[in-house]
């Protein structure tokens, strides 16, 4: 999948997660354990498993459309992996520390929306960086539009001489 895919993809679902998070039929009630939220409005499990309030919503909702439009360009959907990377690895990391897997009762960042951003933050990581999808053998839309050029200057080499001289 090129950046540009990724960006795109990626942002649709982060974009429709935020907007599920709204609509009650895809939110089941938290459950009793469940930690203290100060803001409770939209509050519960997103299919049944990943802990949504409505801030959290907003932010996947804000985060998906971002993605959206980076699809615009191979740099905006870099920049946007990258920075997605960033954002997701942060509340992976803070959604596993006690102290701070409400972040202070306004997002629910614990439970299952601790390995959603993990994977988020890895696999952003992967379309942000150049150097692993070499290594993995993905290509780029660079890496296409070269091997393009190459191709029509290499055509246009073997192009007899007599049609040249002809036209």
């Amino acid at each position: 999948m090129q950046t540009r895919t990724y960006a795109v993809v990626s942002g649709v679902i982060f974009f429709l997660l935020g907007i599920f998070g709204f609509v009650g039929f895809f939110v089941s009630s938290p459950p009793v354990n469940a930690p203290e939220m100060t803001i409770r409005t939209a509050l519960g499990q997103l299919f049944g498993i990943f802990p949504v309030n409505s801030l959290l919503n907003v932010v996947h909702c804000l985060w998906g459309l971002v993605g959206i439009l980076a699809f615009t360009s191979l740099k905006s959907s870099k920049s946007f992996a990258t920075w997605s990377g960033y954002l997701a690895a942060v509340l992976s990391i803070l959604g596993m520390m006690r102290f701070s897997h409400t972040f202070a009762g306004l997002m629910p960042l614990y439970s299952h929306n601790i390995w959603l951003h993990g994977i988020m933050a890895l696999v952003s990581t992967l379309y942000a960086s150049t150097k692993i999808q070499d290594a993995l053998g993905v290509k780029s839309t660079s890496d296409q539009v070269d091997q393009f050029a190459a191709a029509r200057k290499s055509a246009q080499e073997r192009k007899p001489k007599d049609l040249d001289k002809a036209g």
